[in-house]
């Protein structure tokens, strides 16, 4: 039975969860990265790709033209965005510049995070920092919409790293996730009586955690969140954890009928998972 076998059978057929103890554990670690590969298509490419046609085309419609020269910053027009806790104000007409950030600091207390920019400084502020100021003429820069642009090659490259980054850390806590459904499951299995060594419980915990994230990832679509779907989320794999071993169980005393021999153990074939 192949990865993608075992991904659909592990969404509706929890009977097959029995066959999956019989895995190595190479198998089962590679089923791990290839779903986690999926949920992060699907979360983070995905809706990476839809943002638009490109970081570059982004940049040459939606920022305006600049320079900074000689100490002096000039923007082809006026930027202010001001939503209560967050405010951007970019305003470089030589005539008119924005007092000092000692100055400014009571106006914006109740901002969460600031960034004002005149011809002659930038004034920023933000949640765990007081207000700074930085002047053009000290950082000694010169720098344009078009020196932005000549960026964008190493930016996919810094974007193409971070992603690896994420992935990496995404599939770590996934492990992480499925040791804590494993101890859940271990209660589970305790409170039916049923007999498991916590390495197959850890393999089951794997094979439950498809169907609950690709939930998450149908989730993460949709225009709002869903408030504690955390629980949700594990509570899914809980629920196929205990269905799997009520199952198993069931199995077993079904199979010690037939054999008409209620002191026979049933075991499976654990040789990978002890």
């Amino acid at each position: 039975m192949n990865i993608f076998q075992e991904m659909s059978l592990s969404v509706y057929s929890f009977k097959s969860y029995k066959e999956f103890l019989n895995n190595r554990k190479s198998k089962v670690f590679l089923f791990a990265i290839v779903v986690m590969l999926i949920y992060f298509v699907l979360t983070i490419i995905v809706p990476f790709v839809r943002l638009g046609s490109g970081l570059g085309a982004m940049i040459r419609e939606e920022v305006p033209d600049f320079e900074l020269s000689n100490g002096v910053l000039w923007v082809d027009e006026i930027v202010q965005i001001d939503d209560g806790s967050n405010c951007i104000w970019v305003d470089t007409n030589p005539d008119e510049v924005f007092y000092d950030a000692s100055e400014m600091e009571s106006y914006y207390a109740g901002y969460i995070n600031v960034i004002l920019m005149d011809s002659e400084k930038v004034i920023i502020k933000n949640s765990s920092s007081a207000m700074q100021q930085y002047r053009f003429d000290e950082l000694g820069i010169n720098f344009s919409k078009d020196d932005l642009e000549a960026l964008v090659p190493s930016m996919y490259f810094i974007i193409v790293v971070v992603m690896i980054i994420t992935y990496v850390v995404m599939t770590m806590l996934f492990f992480f996730g499925v040791l804590f459904v494993a101890l859940i499951g271990m209660i589970v299995a305790s409170s039916m009586k049923y007999q498991l060594t916590f390495g197959q419980l850890y393999l089951l915990g794997i094979y439950s955690r498809v169907l609950p994230l690709l939930i998450k990832a149908c989730v993460s679509w949709l225009p709002f969140t869903i408030p504690y779907f955390w629980i949700i989320n594990f509570g899914i794999s809980v629920v196929i954890l205990g269905v799997v071993i009520k199952g198993m169980k069931t199995d077993l005393l079904q199979q010690q009928m037939n054999q008409g021999n209620q002191g026979n153990h049933y075991s499976f074939d654990d040789r990978t998972w002890m």
